[in-house]
């Protein structure tokens, strides 16, 4: 549970919900950025859950206590858990802002902690943002265990093959996307996903930590 309110009727901020498949539930976002920050952690294959401003956090300016939520808490396949921050990266180059965040980052690591800022220049490279924008949006139908078994065995023989490839073995485009989005197929994301994109198969059970941020 959100640590406060994200979402409001008034305020100048964009805000709304993401409809998150991962954590079964609609997680808020207050900006544009963050929004396409959720992108990243609904379909890196190494986040097991995420969870927006999850804590309030205390640091010290000189000896004064200040407050901090982070934006989000990200725990990840290995176990551990970092806490995000979602920032412009214009405003991180001024001194106020710098200062601030270096005491912050300066007690998560006094606590031993992950601490991790995001900015627009990590969270929207492209094509590989407007790629997993594509994915999300197959993402929200989820695969039947029966359908899936089915469509496993039918990948079997294959290792890798192109998207037009796969395509003709499952009647379109619809399914390898979806595929795509569950990582049991797997594509080099930093290039635009066309018919000659080189689409690899995934192991079943294999671990998949990566993550596209």
């Amino acid at each position: 549970m959100a640590m406060r309110k994200v979402v409001t009727r008034s305020g100048r901020h964009i805000r709304g919900l993401f409809p998150s498949t991962k954590n079964q539930r609609m997680v808020a976002w207050e900006s544009l950025l963050e929004r396409d920050a959720i992108i990243l952690f609904e379909l890196s294959p190494g986040v097991v859950s995420y969870e927006e401003q999850p804590s309030v956090e205390i640091y010290y300016d000189d000896s004064s206590p200040r407050k901090y939520f982070p934006d989000f808490a990200v725990t990840l396949r290995n176990g551990s858990v970092a806490h995000v921050e979602v920032k412009p990266a214009e405003k991180l180059k001024g001194r106020t802002t710098r200062a601030r965040f270096s005491l912050i980052a300066a007690q998560y690591e006094r606590q031993a902690r992950q601490f991790w800022i995001l900015t627009d220049d990590e969270i929207r490279k492209e094509p590989r943002l407007s790629n997993l924008k594509l994915l999300a949006y197959h993402r929200r139908e989820t695969l039947m265990p029966l359908h899936l078994d089915t469509l496993l065995s039918a990948l079997e023989p294959r290792t890798s093959a192109s998207f037009a490839d796969f395509s003709e073995v499952f009647g379109g485009p619809t399914l390898v996307f979806r595929l795509l989005a569950a990582g049991l197929l797997t594509c080099d994301l930093n290039e635009p996903i066309q018919n000659g994109t080189a689409i690899h198969t995934t192991f079943k059970g294999a671990p998949n930590d990566s993550l596209f941020f």
